[in-house]
């Protein structure tokens, strides 16, 4: 199982990975891009301006602690983005966006 950041660890360490390291989307998470129209662009942008908000949830599956991260797109106000966060490989998995 991974470890459990607080809010504020959480969203200093997406940010630095997103910054420094890998973002990669789910299947799943380019699907509902898709769908949504959020580019990688528009997810990038929230994680440089938003943070993480709300409970974080073990993810039965894989876990993972999911963090729902909430920030402004270049063009679309608040988009959330659940991310997993895989801090050894420098690494944040984008699980889904809305």
């Amino acid at each position: 199982m991974s470890k459990r950041y607080s809010k504020i660890e959480a969203t200093r360490l997406i940010k630095r990975i997103a910054r420094n390291g890998i973002v990669s989307p789910t299947i799943h998470a380019k699907e509902r891009m898709s769908q949504r129209n959020i580019s990688m662009q528009d997810i990038l942008y929230a994680i440089r301006n938003g943070k993480v908000t709300g409970e974080t949830k073990l993810d039965s599956d894989t876990k993972q602690w999911k963090y729902k991260f909430v920030g402004n797109g270049i063009d679309i106000k608040n988009i959330t983005i659940i991310i997993n966060i895989y801090d050894k490989q420098e690494r944040v998995v984008i699980v889904t966006v809305y």
